[in-house]
């Protein structure tokens, strides 16, 4: 009965995450950037094609005129395993990483 109730138990918090992974995140409203220099950093890299997305989120102080600049804009990073890369996927890291945070 025990080892039922563990695999129940498992199978609830497999499915939360599921749900919490599928869940789009609403990008609406005005951002912060709390960490200057490292977005500085990534727009400077001109041979990452990603750069574009940091000098628009340097530029812009909400997501609705960040994602008009930067459209449906999408580039390929060699090497890299989810190619391609939209703006909308870098400003999602950027606020994971706390370098932009909605204002």
């Amino acid at each position: 009965m025990r080892g039922r109730m563990e695999s129940q138990a498992s199978v609830a918090q497999i499915r939360l995450k599921e749900k919490k992974m599928s869940e789009r995140v609403h990008l609406a409203g005005r951002y912060k950037i709390m960490n200057e220099s490292i977005l500085r950093e990534k727009a400077g890299r001109e041979n990452d094609p990603r750069h574009i997305f940091y000098e628009a989120m340097l530029e812009n102080n909400s997501y609705a005129a960040y994602l008009a600049e930067v459209g449906q804009t999408l580039v390929n990073v060699e090497g890299y395993k989810a190619n391609p890369i939209s703006g909308r996927m870098e400003i999602l890291y950027a606020r994971k990483y706390r370098w932009v945070v909605d204002a």
